[in-house]
């Protein structure tokens, strides 16, 4: 597991890479080479991309009409509803 550290921070492009090393939890993930981590730092950037910064009420409203197209599926117990709602929402 630890070589493949090496060959994930080797595909990455020189921008990419210098967002993860200025991540807050670069040091710690560079000392345990913990690949799991770096994947889920490039999945942060790769899929955040900046974009609910430029247009924050276009987000808030497109989350908002999600959030009132959810609806509870025949035989869904409500913790679990509850559950789905909380990990789609973040």
């Amino acid at each position: 597991m630890r070589s493949l550290y090496v060959v994930v921070m080797s595909l990455c492009d020189a921008n990419m890479e210098d967002k993860i090393i200025a991540h807050e939890k670069y040091a710690e993930i560079k000392h345990t080479r913990d690949t799991l981590k770096l994947l889920q730092v490039m999945k942060q950037y790769m899929y955040l991309n900046g974009s609910e910064d430029l247009h924050t009420i276009h987000s808030q409203v497109m989350s908002s009409i999600s959030l009132f197209r959810m609806r509870q599926e025949r035989g869904q117990s409500v913790q679990n509803f509850r559950d789905y709602s909380d990990a789609t929402s973040m």
